[in-house]
C-alpha cells in the first residue's frame, strides 16, 4: 500500500512523498517502509519491484569492486574520480555482455580462473621432448 506523507527535518516540513509499505508473505511476515518521490501515476507494482531490486544492485556493485577495480581509485579531483568510475562501469558492462554471449559466469569470485581450472589444465599438458635450452639434453639448441 502507499500513502502520501510529508517528512519533517529540523522543524521544517519537506515535500510530499509516497510512503510504500510492503509486507512479506512468510510464516513470520516482515514489514518494510520505504519513502519514494515517485509521482501518483507510477503503479504500486513498479514501486515494489524497484524496492526489492536494491539487493541485486548492491551485488553488482560488490562484484564490480572485485572484478574491475571500482573501489580502487586514488584520484585527486572530481574529474579523475568520474573518469575512473566511468571506465570501471564500462568494463563491467563489457564483461556482462561477454558472459551473456558465452552463456555462463566467471568461475572465480574475483574474475580470474579458479585454482581447480588452472590445475586441471596443467595436469593434462604433456611435457615436450627436446625443448630444453640448457644444453645438456638431446635436441637442445647449440
Amino acid at each position: 500500500m502507499t500513502v502520501r506523507v510529508r517528512t519533517k527535518e529540523e522543524r521544517r516540513i519537506g515535500p510530499e512523498e509516497r510512503l510504500v509499505v510492503t509486507r512479506t508473505v512468510e510464516a513470520k511476515p516482515q514489514t518494510h517502509y520505504s519513502p519514494s518521490n515517485a509521482g501518483p501515476e507510477v503503479p504500486l507494482s513498479e514501486l515494489v519491484r524497484v524496492r526489492f531490486a536494491r539487493h541485486q544492485i548492491e551485488e553488482v556493485f560488490g562484484a564490480a569492486k572485485g572484478e574491475v577495480g571500482l573501489g580502487r581509485y586514488e584520484v585527486r579531483s572530481w574529474v579523475g574520480w568520474h573518469h575512473h568510475m566511468t571506465l570501471s562501469l564500462l568494463a563491467l558492462w563489457f564483461l556482462q555482455l561477454e558472459r551473456l554471449r558465452l552463456g555462463g559466469k566467471n568461475p572465480g569470485a574475483d574474475g580470474a580462473a579458479s585454482a581447480g581450472a588452472l590445475h586441471g589444465a596443467t595436469a593434462r599438458a604433456e611435457p615436450q621432448r627436446g625443448t630444453d635450452r640448457g644444453g645438456d639434453q638431446p635436441g637442445a639448441a647449440a
